[in-house]
């Protein structure tokens, strides 16, 4: 960690406030980390005033909204169950605001994916143009901007993530199952089992984040794991283990350690040995090794597909996505055009797949 990260993680994982006030070179590390709110409602620091009361007010607003999705949702047969950030801040943080997110995470189950397009736009979001396919992609964005100039956007996911090797990681039905409710929110609130946040923070920042070690992330991770009993540890073990994300986990839970304490040693050792020498490899840990290339990332997708026939539908999805997609980023409607706007994206976007 840089010197600065250090001494943020210090003022968290300790209870006792700084000696000296954070200077503004600090205060602008803590907010690039994301954790200025958390060390202003733990310390009541002035430099952080503006912050917190914006934070509070955007907030509230977000909160509103968020309620009438849970319920448009819920009426329109879509059970969804928040994720990631909107479920932590509800269920782990001291309050809502006191954990930053740009968006609101849901998980829907595939077969309700028209349904909830609809109940969203009735509620007056829009669906912004976007790559679209059956294996390459495991979400859909909506947002909208309410009258106080407030941007609510959603990540509607039926998978957790758009990587194959980690697509089916943990299922719609099994978040449904063991789903709890967070009453602060509504009927029509759930979120993960503990088991399955943890398993969902430690994936999310080495799936989409390239092994980051952002400081919100790894608190995350923090709150999740320090309550664990021994059983609770097992059982997260086991399912890690059988969905092949032993390295992963023990990844994040050790930087978590780290940087915060509080995780038993106990829990990263046996992690840690199970993942020896003679424990299969596991085809996630090469997301550990640093950012890839997105043709690294699409040689583990075909590698993570088990029949040609899917292998080839990824590439098809990957060289020739939607039409509508196709016409709204070139600013074409002639169908005639359309061969010719495929072979300028293949050509034009060679360089970026090999990009690191």
């Amino acid at each position: 960690m840089s010197d600065d990260r250090d001494l943020l993680s210090a003022w968290l994982r300790e209870p006792i406030p700084p000696a000296v006030p954070p200077t503004p070179a600090l205060a602008d590390a803590a907010r690039n980390e994301r954790v200025h709110l958390l060390l202003a409602h733990r310390f009541g620091l002035a430099i952080f005033a503006d912050d917190v009361r914006a934070a509070a007010a955007i907030d509230a607003a977000r909160e509103r909204e968020l309620r009438a999705v849970l319920m448009a949702l819920a009426d329109a047969g879509a059970r969804p169950i928040l994720i990631k950030g909107a479920a932590l801040a509800h269920t782990h943080y001291p309050r809502p605001e006191m954990r930053p997110r740009d968006d609101t995470d849901v998980m829907i189950s595939r077969t309700s994916r028209d349904a909830a397009a609809r109940a969203l736009i009735s509620l007056g979001y829009q669906r912004p143009s976007e790559v679209d396919g059956e294996l390459t992609t495991a979400q859909f964005h909506f947002d909208k901007r309410d009258r106080f100039g407030i941007l609510h956007a959603l990540d509607v996911h039926w998978r957790i993530s758009n990587v194959r090797v980690f697509a089916d990681a943990l299922s719609y039905e099994e978040l449904a199952r063991d789903a709890m409710p967070i009453p602060s929110l509504g009927p029509h609130a759930w979120g993960p089992s503990p088991r399955h946040a943890l398993l969902l923070a430690c994936v999310h920042r080495v799936a989409h984040h390239a092994d980051t070690r952002d400081l919100l992330w790894l608190y995350d991770i923090h709150l999740l794991a320090r309550g664990e009993h021994a059983a609770e540890r097992t059982a997260f073990a086991a399912l890690a283990s059988a969905r092949g994300m032993r390295e992963v986990c023990a990844r994040g839970l050790t930087l978590a350690a780290e940087a915060f304490g509080g995780i038993d040693p106990r829990w990263l050792t046996a992690l840690s040995d199970s993942n020896g020498p003679g424990a299969p490899a596991e085809p996630s840990a090469a997301f550990l090794r640093g950012t890839l290339s997105l043709a690294a990332i699409l040689r583990a997708d075909l590698a993570a597909t088990p029949r040609w026939r899917g292998r080839l539908r990824i590439l098809r999805e990957h060289l020739f996505p939607n039409r509508a997609f196709m016409y709204e980023r070139y600013g074409a409607r002639q169908p005639a055009v359309l061969p010719f706007l495929y072979l300028h994206r293949i050509v034009s976007g060679v360089p970026k797949w090999f990009r690191r």
